[in-house]
């Protein structure tokens, strides 16, 4: 039998919880709203459709990134500098409401959604009168359907068909909000997987590059649409599908984030370019409300020399070469490090103001993680030559002095490497090859280090159910994250939970 939880509109809290973060848009009363009447007023209004936080600081906190950096001796460690930090450290429920938090990423994603759902509305009115709107519908419909998806791998179990249809999933909010206090039903993770389907596959066709004019990268272009369609049917495992999309996503000369030439840059000119227009492996950027970036290095739980150690050992990987990727410490005694990926932005309170709100650039798309996906897809596809030509392109930008032509990358020597890795554990681990595990752990090896301090080593974590490990830096109390741990669920808000909506279990 199908379980129902009830949610509140959440936009509505969006006033009381996070105001100076709230767009526009969303402080007005419906019908005090300016008219949407032309497909270009329409696109303005699909802006606020971004959401403007994200997830980082605590996925990367509950990850196996991080460790517990306590050694008071060390000025840039500050024990317990923050409490959010700890609780994700530890998978408990994280009670803070401020940017950076789960509460404030699931209210600005409904507040996304709510945006779109406002375009939408508009649309079908402006459609009934003749006028197109396709390039707009498209878009909107993207934007539904990712908020909808990033919220229900945030604070759902992973998709998994076995449990999918009994797993408490999000409210999927398609209508715009005409009352204050309207309700939806919080449906299973099965129902949300099947109605961000709806949306992706109904929009994908609609997106148009014309129209995002001179700013396309904080849009779903047709690469960025393609690329949320590879995730997507990469968590569902639609091999088949998930390849399509990562080729159109990709092209037929893919360019890659060249960290041979990142290493080269100034560290002033390597943050400010990751998350550049100009860098062509970022397929969508969203401005996003965020401290993460000024604060990384100074939180006792986060990226260490120790996790650095491990991840980039000279000669370890497929190659034997050597990574060229390179963390910085503000301090060469520290044990806190930092991979320089994210610039602050400080919108100031005011002209002469030194305070105000930090903003970063997130990534959300790139060049670099669909490679790791269609590597994936294409391994589980039984197509192992192509998977080891994307290995080989990716190692080409990540790894120093590579040469592909001289030093090809072969089947066998991924299996080699690889079996000595810990198996994987996705919903259809038991219709896996050896050698198809070889080629997913290294998939899965990859993406882990391209998305290191971005996040998305926790979806990892969860889609192959991989059982991690946190240790306190003094005491060596350990705590175990073990397979199907209802923790890898992040707790919904406390606020939400308030207004009688069910909360994860525990």
């Amino acid at each position: 039998m199908r379980n129902k939880y009830i949610s509140c509109y959440v936009a509505a809290f969006c006033a009381g919880l996070f105001s100076t973060a709230c767009n526009d848009f969303l402080d007005e009363v419906p019908d005090n709203r300016t008219v949407i009447d032309t497909p270009e007023a329409v696109s303005e209004l699909l802006v606020s459709a971004y959401p403007d936080a994200n997830c980082v600081f605590f996925t990367e906190s509950m990850s196996d990134n991080v460790t517990d950096r306590g050694n008071t001796l060390d000025p840039y460690v500050q024990p317990d500098w923050n409490r959010a930090n700890r609780q994700a450290f530890y998978w408990e429920d994280i009670d803070m409401t401020y940017q950076d938090s789960p509460n404030y990423f699931w209210m600005a994603s409904y507040q996304a959604i709510a945006a779109a759902n406002h375009a939408l509305e508009a649309i079908a009115e402006l459609e009934a009168k003749g006028v197109d709107c396709s390039a707009q519908k498209g878009e909107a419909l993207l934007c539904r359907a990712y908020n909808h998806f990033m919220l229900v791998n945030v604070f759902a179990q992973h998709y998994n068909p076995a449990f999918a249809a009994i797993d408490m999933g999000v409210a999927y909010v398609t209508e715009p909000e005409k009352e204050v206090f309207g309700h939806y039903e919080r449906v299973s993770v099965k129902e949300t997987y099947d109605k961000i389907r709806k949306d992706l596959e109904e929009g994908l066709p609609l997106i148009s590059n014309k129209a995002y004019g001179d700013t396309p990268k904080y849009h779903f272009t047709r690469e960025a649409a393609q690329a949320f369609a590879c995730r997507f049917y990469l968590y569902v495992g639609e091999w088949q599908k998930a390849i399509d999309a990562a080729d159109e996503a990709l092209g037929d000369n893919p360019t890659l984030r060249n960290w041979n030439e990142y290493i080269q840059m100034s560290t002033a000119n390597r943050e400010k370019n990751y998350t550049s227009v100009q860098e062509s492996a970022n397929l969508l950027l969203a401005s996003t409300v965020s401290q993460f970036a000024v604060d990384q290095s100074f939180y006792r739980y986060g990226y260490s020399t120790t996790v650095n150690n491990s991840l980039f050992q000279q000669n370890d990987n497929v190659v034997n070469g050597v990574w060229a990727y390179r963390a910085e410490a503000y301090n060469v005694s520290s044990e806190a490090l930092t991979m320089m990926k994210w610039k602050p932005y400080l919108k100031s309170d005011g002209v002469n103001s030194n305070s105000g709100i930090y903003y970063v650039m997130d990534p959300l798309f790139t060049t670099d993680e669909v490679v790791c996906d269609r590597i994936e897809a294409l391994a589980m596809a039984g197509r192992y030559d192509e998977a080891c030509e994307d290995i080989e392109l990716f190692l080409t930008n990540k790894v120093k002095n590579y040469d592909s032509i001289a030093q090809p990358v072969t089947s066998l020597m991924v299996e080699t490497y690889y079996k000595k890795f810990a198996p994987l554990h996705p919903f259809y681990e038991n219709q896996m090859s050896e050698k198809q595990m070889a080629f997913v752990n290294c998939a899965v090896d990859f993406r882990r280090r391209e998305l290191l301090m971005e996040g998305g080593r926790w979806f990892d974590i969860k889609r192959f159910d991989i059982e991690i490990t946190h240790e306190a830096y003094q005491t060596g109390a350990t705590d175990v994250l073990a397979r199907r741990d209802l923790r890898r669920a992040v707790q919904i808000p406390e606020e939400v939970i308030s207004y009688g909506v069910v909360p994860n279990p525990r």
